[in-house]
């Protein structure tokens, strides 16, 4: 294992981090601890890329417990450092079917976005390797108890079927995944459609006075930007929103709900929040309704 420092940790909070990669400034994604009396509690695992464990471990002395706020892979490729996973109970399948790379094409892909004098230090033999490990579900309302503090576990589904946040009450903290920001995607096959995103968010409202920050897996967010969530999917569910068709995730067409910046990130009004979608995914499917008309038997 080289000696490459993978990880930096920035205080967030009395015993609490946010971790980012050292190597690289291309890599906007982060993970979070949060240390207790008994326990510490990892929120999500990031790329897989470097040993995770072993620098949550120069943070605390504690048993760590892992917690993912959902199953895409740049917040679960790092899973495998550790002994098992709490993820919500429908994003089990996905994290249990989702493709695991290899270590050498995760190297690969470290180096290419590594700074120039961290590229020869990147090895396969640093990256995450998948194996066979326990995912325990969890629910809208669980809580985990650190010995002092307990974090809450409240259900958000949309950007996937299982999504969560966990609240930390003393803190006064939201770890919100990917659960509601500024390029919340909506467009995938296995994301939930509008219309229940909407009940969701209305739902994660009720927590709001909870908290006076979002800490999330790519960016850190007023919890105002719940609110702006409600009003931009009440306005694709009215169709009334923009619907600017642009590239969005991996370069393919996607309609965004709020007219972008020129830049291509972040709102054209200010407002923080913005989402692509699928046209046809809108309603759900309770909401859909069908007229039948009576034919005589005569007509058949």
């Amino acid at each position: 294992m080289s000696n490459l420092q993978y990880f930096k940790a920035e205080p967030i909070g009395e015993c609490a981090w946010m971790i980012m990669y050292n190597f690289t400034d291309k890599e906007h994604v982060r993970c979070y601890l949060v240390e207790g009396r008994d326990y510490a509690l990892v929120i999500d695992t990031m790329n897989g890329y470097g040993p995770l464990r072993a620098f949550c471990e120069t943070l605390t002395s504690k048993p760590l417990i892992l917690a993912n706020t959902h199953f895409h892979f740049d917040h679960t490729a790092g899973n495998f450092d550790f002994d098992a996973c709490y993820i919500h109970h429908r994003d089990i399948k996905y994290f249990y079917d989702s493709k695991v790379h290899s270590p050498e094409d995760m190297a690969a892909r470290a180096k290419a976005e590594a700074f120039d004098e961290c590229k020869d230090l990147i090895s396969p033999d640093d990256m995450c390797h998948g194996r066979d490990m326990r995912a325990y579900p969890i629910y809208d309302g669980d809580e985990f108890d650190l010995g002092d503090k307990k974090i809450l576990v409240v259900y958000v589904g949309g950007h996937s079927p299982g999504s969560v946040v966990f609240i930390d009450p003393a803190l006064r903290i939201c770890f919100s995944g990917d659960a509601c920001n500024g390029n919340t995607l909506l467009g995938f096959g296995n994301a939930l459609p509008i219309e229940e995103y909407l009940k969701n968010l209305l739902h994660l409202k009720k927590f709001q006075p909870m908290f006076d920050i979002m800490y999330g897996g790519h960016q850190v967010m007023d919890p105002v930007t719940i609110d702006e969530g409600i009003e931009l999917c009440a306005r694709v569910i009215a169709s009334t929103d923009d619907k600017e068709v642009r590239p969005g995730l991996f370069g393919m067409p996607s309609t965004y709900a709020a007219k972008t910046s020129e830049m291509g990130f972040g709102r054209a009004d200010g407002k923080s929040f913005n989402m692509s979608y699928s046209p046809d995914r809108i309603m759900g499917e309770s909401d859909k309704k069908q007229i039948i008309t009576i034919k005589p038997a005569s007509m058949f």
